[in-house]
């Protein structure tokens, strides 16, 4: 999604609210009776607009996503619509019986305006309670996630140890202390990248524009890839937290190491970007499991790292694919990226 697209998301409850303001102020600009009757009329439903237009400012400022002000939005005009649906019934029901007088201008009006008030606050109590939902949910998934891995994935190095070092007590042989000091780097890996996982799986409020070829050779610096080249293939930004997309490329950079191959590649699509390699590739069976944690191929791997690169994509609420590269590698492609 561009930028303008994005930002006119965010803006969109401000611009419902503009549009029933000048709709209002027209009413009372044009009108035929006296200058305080007019405002008497229409003060109720003009105040009621700048109201939503107050609503959409707080929304369109503040550290909340495009996709959150999208559906307090939606809350804001539907609730107008309903309430001017029901004006509108009643001036039916009012010439059914006769009545000559059917819902003023005025009236009409301040029930679109209440209905799109109201419609905008319950957007924002329901978008706030669903985010919350959804972060117990994910605080549910991870405990459920740290426990397998504490029972399964940790408990593999122990009793490695524990068995090497019995033996070592027997034998007295030095090679046991290798196997158990082995085991305990396995230990510290997962433990790192476990708390890897747990911190990349917070929501994103830091976003700003990342030149991808910056961010890409800082954390190609980082990361122990030898004999292994780099390619950069393109210079466009991307609104992101730096700090998250940089873990996530130092993730897929030591995946591809992993896994071998000589050349890395990191390339722009029309709504997003992918990081490519020419190693052994990934089978299709296989390409939506290498995101669960602790699935690895790689005899050293934790099986952390796509898991990881997964939560930091959708923290960013990206879209991730895994594919074949143009030389039978792994292509891991990112789509729904703002970029400026």
């Amino acid at each position: 999604m561009s930028r303008y697209a994005v930002s006119l998301e965010r803006w969109s409850v401000a611009g419902l609210g503009g549009g029933l303001f000048a709709v209002s102020a027209s009413y009372f600009a044009v009108g035929g009776e006296l200058l305080s009757a007019e405002f008497v009329r229409f003060a109720v439903p003009i105040a009621l607009s700048l109201f939503v237009v107050a609503l959409g400012v707080w929304l369109g400022t503040a550290e909340f996503r495009a996709g959150f002000v999208s559906g307090v939005f939606l809350w804001s005009l539907a609730g107008g619509v309903v309430m001017g649906l029901l004006a509108g019934w009643i001036s039916v029901l009012q010439s059914v019986e006769g009545r000559r007088v059917l819902q003023p201008a005025s009236v009409v009006l301040t029930t679109v305006g209440v209905g799109a008030l109201g419609g905008g606050l319950l957007g924002v109590y329901h978008g706030r309670l669903r985010r919350r939902t959804d972060e117990l949910a994910e605080q549910r998934n991870r405990l459920d996630e740290f426990a397998s891995i504490v029972s399964h994935d940790l408990r593999n190095p122990m009793n490695v140890a524990q068995g090497h070092l019995e033996l070592a007590r027997e034998t007295g042989d030095e090679k046991h202390f290798e196997a158990v000091e082995s085991a305990h780097d396995r230990m510290e890996r997962l433990v790192d990248e476990v708390l890897a996982l747990s911190r990349h799986g917070e929501t994103v409020d830091d976003l700003s524009p990342v030149g991808l070829d910056a961010i890409a050779r800082d954390a190609w610096s980082t990361v122990e890839t030898p004999e292994m080249d780099l390619r950069v293939r393109t210079d466009r930004r991307v609104v992101s937290d730096r700090r998250r997309i940089r873990a996530l490329f130092e993730n897929l950079f030591r995946n591809a190491a992993e896994h071998g191959g000589e050349t890395v590649v990191v390339d722009a699509t029309e709504d997003g970007f992918f990081v490519a390699d020419d190693g052994p590739g990934i089978p299709p069976e296989d390409r939506e499991l290498v995101f669960e944690g602790g699935y690895s191929t790689a005899p050293d791997g934790t099986g952390f790292g796509l898991a990881i690169v997964r939560r930091i994509a959708e923290a960013h609420d990206w879209q991730i694919r895994v594919g074949e590269s143009e030389s039978g590698g792994a292509r891991v492609e990112f789509s729904g990226v703002a970029g400026e």
